[in-house]
């Protein structure tokens, strides 16, 4: 083979090779507009106002507020490490409490495999809650059985409503029933 041929031959590889890169990045690019699952439900910047409703009072009106330090917070938490979920009711049952004693409201996600499953309103200082709603169709993505899951704690300033820098990761065993 003379060089020429041999030039060409690598030319022709070579734009062979940015095709198929070429092909590969917009079938990547379709894929990530078009075909990826969109699920993911973002913590608000600022705290919802609508307060949750399936929030009771706890019952711990004597207690003092934690101190707080200039620009921060003091949170205590009360909470079941185990989650059961209905699919029929499209309903979680926990067990999870904000007490008096705290200075930062809470919203609470239940995340599983990278999904949140549910997103509480706001829950106040001095009330807890016992069951939540599923996120519409979040019913679908659950079948019957035992996970591994967290609730994602999302404090707010009680006063301005901001969203606090530090979240809290609670590990989970979820049980879901039909």
């Amino acid at each position: 083979m003379t060089d020429d041929k041999k030039e060409n031959k690598k030319k022709w590889l070579l734009l062979l090779l940015l095709l198929l890169i070429t092909i590969a990045a917009v079938g990547l690019s379709v894929w990530a507009i078009w075909f990826r699952d969109g699920d993911a439900i973002l913590a608000p910047d600022y705290a919802p106002q609508q307060v949750e409703e399936n929030a009771e009072p706890i019952g711990d009106d004597g207690e003092e507020k934690l101190s707080q330090p200039e620009g921060g917070g003091a949170v205590g938490l009360t909470y079941a490490k185990e989650v059961d979920i209905s699919l029929s009711d499209k309903k979680a049952t926990l067990l999870f409490a904000n007490p008096t004693k705290s200075n930062q409201d809470m919203v609470l996600q239940l995340v599983i495999d990278d999904v949140v499953i549910l997103q509480s309103g706001r829950l106040e200082p001095g009330n807890r809650v016992s069951a939540l709603n599923l996120l519409d169709g979040a019913e679908k993505k659950l079948a019957a059985g035992g996970y591994d899951g967290k609730i994602v704690v999302l404090y707010y300033d009680r006063t301005s409503g901001e969203k606090a820098m530090v979240n809290t990761e609670i590990p989970v065993t979820v049980t879901v029933t039909e």
